[in-house]
């Protein structure tokens, strides 16, 4: 299944660069181009996309529904095979033999192309499983009691065709709890080693907690010769902690309860994107800068640009660019929130409000490192030191990066919050965010940023 899988994605990829690079050069040059050139970049892109998936065994069957392979994953690992690629060009200067058009446009066909196959196949999958054809890859016996095996079925039952318990050994009510070994060991596994040979087990699952973790250590031995993976579940911590994993911190080995939102190269990632796009956008809108400053001149007295105190990363204070929309500069301990029909919004502040063009001067921000494109929404520090005392864990909102847009506020949550709950909707949507960052779901907001009416639901 491993093999099988990643030759047909290194297939469809290459297709893929050949057909748009085709496509390109006729609409371009009249000229298909080459097309050993198109196959060699095409093989190029798929060992760089792959590689990291490969690492991880994302190409198991299981980890589709378990959210490995998730399509979030994929267009971060996408993404990263051109950024390698750029640098790689950059460092061999060969960035001249290959069409930026054609390139762009392999990006984005070729993301799209991958992530619907992908789509496709867990479909399918869903459709051979309701059908009776059994496609599981992965073959477990579980022990433990009748209310933890019980408890673990229904937490599978959402996965479709991946696992299927086929032995089971009941361990009596609180038999965690004893303190004889014997009373565990003796008369409750006859037959589980045994079935498991016979069934073709592939996975053991010992379900317990860390009270008593000695026993499941003692029972995981007498698995360890059969060529099965032997698994410790049902974890108080993994409940609380469900990224957790093994890690060697210099010499000593650690559990990792919660890794840091965002790893170094993902960093490096978006912060590319951010100066990347923020310079881009900054030199195209030069001109509309220009035009909202004489207009903001013209409509009423007082600055083009409002700075105000926000906390960024880390709580970090920074000062946010704006276009002036309001006859007054709040920036103090007290700050009163704009409401509908608030008459201190001049008439061309609520026409650049409505349509977000205020925020545009945030470009700034975002090529100064202060903000990125793509984050929770910066709040002004009174707001922020009120919410801290009455939400919990506020500030988590702001362990990465905040943004120009966010999750929350193209989900229609923006606006004056008129009470706590309003406030609590968008943290919950930013934390989400953070546990869910991906490449492609930066994208996906900028995208309902521009496209989606949420995005622009409550702008006074």
């Amino acid at each position: 299944m491993f093999i099988l899988g990643l030759s047909i994605e290194t297939l469809i990829i290459v297709l893929l660069s050949v057909a748009t690079g085709v496509i390109y050069h006729l609409a371009t040059y009249a000229d298909i181009g080459s097309l050993m050139q198109f196959v060699g970049f095409g093989l190029l892109v798929a060992a760089l996309f792959e590689m990291p998936l490969v690492m991880h065994s994302h190409y198991m069957m299981e980890h589709d529904h378990a959210g490995r392979r998730s399509i979030g994953r994929m267009a971060n690992a996408w993404a990263y095979a051109f950024m390698w690629i750029a640098l790689i060009a950059l460092l061999t200067k060969t960035g001249d033999q290959l069409s930026r058009g054609w390139l762009l446009m392999f990006f984005v066909v070729g993301l799209g192309g991958t992530l619907s196959v992908e789509v496709i196949a867990r479909h399918l999958m869903s459709l051979a499983e309701s059908r009776g054809i059994s496609v599981a890859v992965r073959r477990l016996a579980v022990i433990g009691t009748a209310a933890e095996i019980e408890r673990f079925r229904k937490e599978q039952a959402p996965s479709v065709g991946d696992l299927e318990i086929v032995s089971a050994a009941c361990l009596p009510d609180g038999a965690w709890a004893e303190t004889a070994e014997g009373a565990i060991l003796t008369g409750h596994l006859d037959g589980v080693l045994s079935a498991a040979r016979r069934e073709g087990v592939s996975d053991v699952v010992i379900l317990s907690d860390w009270s008593r973790s000695d026993l499941a250590m003692k029972i995981a031995h007498l698995f360890l010769d059969l060529p099965v993976a032997v698994h410790l579940g049902q974890i108080g911590a993994i409940e609380h902690f469900p990224s957790m994993r093994v890690v060697k911190l210099g010499s000593a080995r650690t559990l990792v309860l919660r890794s840091e939102p965002l790893s170094m190269f993902q960093s490096m990632l978006k912060r590319f994107i951010d100066i990347v796009a923020s310079a881009f956008a900054l030199v195209c809108l030069a001109p509309l800068f220009v035009a909202v400053a004489i207009a903001i001149k013209l409509d009423s007295s007082g600055p083009v640009f409002f700075l105000q105190r926000r906390r960024g990363y880390n709580l970090k204070e920074f000062r946010i660019w704006k276009f002036r929309t309001m006859t007054t500069l709040d920036d103090g301990d007290v700050i009163v929130q704009a409401k509908k029909d608030d008459t201190r919004v001049t008439r061309l502040g609520r026409l650049m409000r409505r349509y977000n063009i205020d925020e545009l001067p945030q470009l700034i921000n975002v090529l100064l490192g202060e903000l990125s494109l793509v984050g929770p929404r910066p709040h002004a520090v009174a707001h922020d030191m009120h919410y801290e005392q009455v939400i919990a864990r506020y500030s988590r909102r702001l362990n990465v990066k905040p943004g120009i847009t966010g999750w929350a506020q193209v989900n229609g949550f923006r606006g004056a919050t008129e009470d706590d709950s309003a406030m609590l909707a968008r943290v919950v949507h930013d934390i989400e965010y953070i546990d869910r960052w991906s490449v492609g779901l930066d994208f996906y907001i900028m995208l309902m940023t521009v496209c989606s009416p949420g995005a622009y639901k409550n702008a006074h």
